[in-house]
């Protein structure tokens, strides 16, 4: 390649790759009130989570993983003030539905009472999304179960103590003996 069309063709790709890397990354400069992650939100979302991913004699929970502060990092610098709106709408819901239905806040419900809570959200979204009608219902749940649920995995507890880790390799294995019962492999 000659020297003239190399420098031609950089002129033209330097200035594409900066303005896709903005692009890309634009979604992550979104920012949210922080009054909306106060420590009584916080502790509600360590709830919320260490009720769908409970602590068990093998491995900690969502609440030691700590995935309230996880989904505020998330939700303030990653999602769109649509997704920020539908997330707290959620949140409210579930809120309003505790006091509706228990008569109590969520984080004073019994397990099995916060089990009935959060499992009818997931009811509702699942016979909302069969009749084909979009509604924040439809998507919070999964939302929040996904956050809780990457949260969790992406942790050092979940991924040390839940799932099998090895920091550091060392060879690569093409076949690993697997036993029934076995927990998956955590990558570093």
């Amino acid at each position: 390649m000659k020297r003239r069309r190399f420098l031609s063709s950089v002129a033209i790709l330097v200035p594409a790759a900066i303005v896709s890397t903005d692009v890309l990354f634009s979604s992550c400069n979104r920012r949210v009130d922080e009054h909306y992650f106060s420590q009584e939100n916080i502790t509600l979302l360590d709830e919320i989570g260490e009720t769908i991913i409970p602590a068990t004699t093998t491995s900690p929970g969502a609440k030691a993983a700590r995935v309230g502060e996880f989904m505020k990092v998330y939700v303030t610098d990653c999602y769109t003030a649509e997704q920020q709106s539908m997330f707290w709408e959620g949140i409210n819901k579930i809120r309003k539905l505790s006091k509706n239905k228990y008569g109590n806040e969520f984080s004073k419900l019994a397990v099995s009472q916060k089990q009935d809570v959060l499992r009818s959200l997931e009811n509702e979204a699942k016979n909302i999304k069969k009749s084909n009608k979009e509604s924040s219902a439809t998507q919070f749940y999964p939302m929040i179960k996904g956050l809780v649920v990457f949260g969790f995995f992406s942790s050092k507890p979940g991924a040390t103590k839940a799932l099998r880790y090895i920091q550091t390799p060392d060879s690569y294995q093409a076949q690993v003996p697997y036993k029934k019962g076995d927990k998956a492999w955590a990558t570093s």
